[in-house]
């Protein structure tokens, strides 16, 4: 599974987006949670989990839930999400800033 993280603010409140893909399940996932200095939530504000009826293989419906709870991220987030899919990537971990800036933590 490769996992891509994303720290940013919606509505005025610090968000962490979790999106990235799923090598069992040949699919990609989505996660948002709120992300307050010092604390830690305990499960996601929104998990493409919750939504099994959707089609996760396709990379359009991420991006269709992202525009649908006004959550922004750099293009280039989402072109390494889909990279991962057609590589069927797994193990990876990686930190994007919102300029685009990328750091891979784990490979």
């Amino acid at each position: 599974m490769s996992r891509h993280h994303l720290r940013t603010v919606r509505a005025g409140s610090p968000l962490l987006v979790v999106m990235g893909y799923d090598r069992p399940l040949n699919e990609f996932f989505l996660q948002l949670w709120d992300d307050p200095p010092g604390a830690e939530a305990e499960a996601p504000v929104y998990s493409s989990m919750d939504e099994p009826a959707a089609d996760w293989r396709d990379i359009a419906t991420v991006v269709q839930r992202l525009e649908e709870l006004d959550v922004a991220v750099p293009r280039s987030m989402l072109n390494a999400v889909v990279a991962d899919g057609v590589q069927r990537a797994g193990n990876r971990i990686v930190e994007h800033a919102l300029d685009g800036g990328v750091t891979e933590l784990s490979a």
